[in-house]
Formats: C-alpha cells, structure tokens, sequence
C-alpha cells in the first residue's frame, strides 16, 4: 500500500477513537507499520487498543506518548519470537494485575491519578456501585475531549458552529430547547425506566425505542 494511503488511513482511525496526531507521531506511527506490511489494519487497530488503555491527559498524542506504546508492543513481539512455542504468535501480553498501577479518574479536577495502598481482592458492598460510576466517568470524559462535544474555547465559536457539549440531567430543570446528555438506562421502578447520571435521573419512555441492530437492519 503506498505511504500516502497508509497515512490517510492512520489518521482516519485515530480521528475515529477521537485523536489527534502531530507530525513526529504520525512519523513514528508509519515507521511502526513498515514492519508490518500487508498488515497494516490489524497494527493499527492492535496499537489503538492499546493507546487507549494508557492514561492520557490529552487526546492529541505526540511522539514520546506513541513511541512508549510501540516500544511495549515490540518488546512483546519480541518475547513471542523467542519464546520456544513462537509458531503460535499472539498479541496478548500477560500483566500481574496486583503489581500494575491502579488510577482512577477525578471529576472535579478532571485529571488521573495513582491510587495508593494495599487494595482487598474482595470487594464491599458499595465496590459495585463505584465500578459502575467509575466505568461512566471515564467514558463521560472520554465522550467530552471529542471535538463534536468539547466546549468552544471562545463564545465567538457559538455563533459559528452548534455546541453539543454534554449537559448533566440536573441541569435540565428549567430549561428549554435541545440538550445534549449522557446517561445509562436503569430500571428504577417495576413500572418504568429511567436515564440517570450522577446528578439525577429522568424517567423516559422506551416505547418506540429500537435497538443498534434493528436500526442498522434499515
């Protein structure tokens, strides 16, 4: 495939999963894909995957934060090679889960950080209810360092273009015209379903709702 197309396709994926390529990472990307050609799909799908599980603070990725994702990758390539059943290569890299970092997401100041101490290998009761609203906020921030979703930078920008930034369902009250809002559908009572956040909860009605792959079918 000629470098052109490689480079257009890279920046299409990444533009999906919601990031921005600068120049040197976008060169270390395309030197990363020469080692795999004929591959170059399942290479970036395999480097994406694992950018996202990396905790970063920004959606535009320079070279230092991608070439720290390749050199893992190629270090686990490498282990497989070696390894004396390399016929059967995989992707997969084995992580002792009680010696890797654990972070988590702060709301109010919107950035990670490390969580410290010894954590227990059985849960309490509110460790349910935590993982769900952890799940959420991390997907919630995800969803607003989007371009369609992020707040302009200047009022100007209002005027040039339709804002949809994410408003919480509590700020709802009151107001008037469309909305933007992220929720997940619960069932709160026997006799309905609710959309809800961690601000509140709306109750809505599913009746003519169709699933992804009933609409999809048209």
């Amino acid at each position: 495939m000629a470098v052109g197309a490689i480079r257009k396709k890279v920046l299409r994926k990444f533009k999906l999963r919601g990031y921005i390529l600068n120049t040197d990472a976008l060169e270390e990307i395309l030197s990363f894909l020469t080692q795999f050609e004929d591959q170059e799909d399942e290479a970036i799908e395999i480097l994406l995957d694992e950018i996202n599980k990396e905790s970063l603070n920004s959606s535009v990725l320079d070279r230092d934060s991608v070439h720290r994702v390749i050199s893992l990758l190629l270090e686990a390539e490498s282990a497989v090679e070696a390894s004396p059943s390399s016929s059967n290569r995989s992707h997969f890299r084995i992580l002792d889960s009680f010696i890797i970092p654990k972070f988590c997401y702060d709301s109010t100041k919107k950035t990670f950080y490390e969580r410290t101490g010894k954590l227990p290998i059985h849960g309490d009761a509110s460790s349910k209810a935590a993982l769900y609203r952890d799940r959420f906020q991390l997907l919630h921030q995800r969803l607003s360092r989007d371009p369609h979703f992020a707040k302009p930078a200047f009022d100007y920008e209002f005027t040039r273009s339709v804002s949809r930034e994410i408003s919480p369902i509590q700020s709802l009250i009151g107001q008037t015209g469309r909305r933007w809002i992220m929720g997940v559908i619960s069932q709160l009572e026997d006799s309905g379903f609710y959309l809800e956040d961690t601000s509140a909860a709306v109750k809505v009605d599913l009746s003519d709702a169709i699933s992804l792959t009933e609409f999809h079918a048209f």
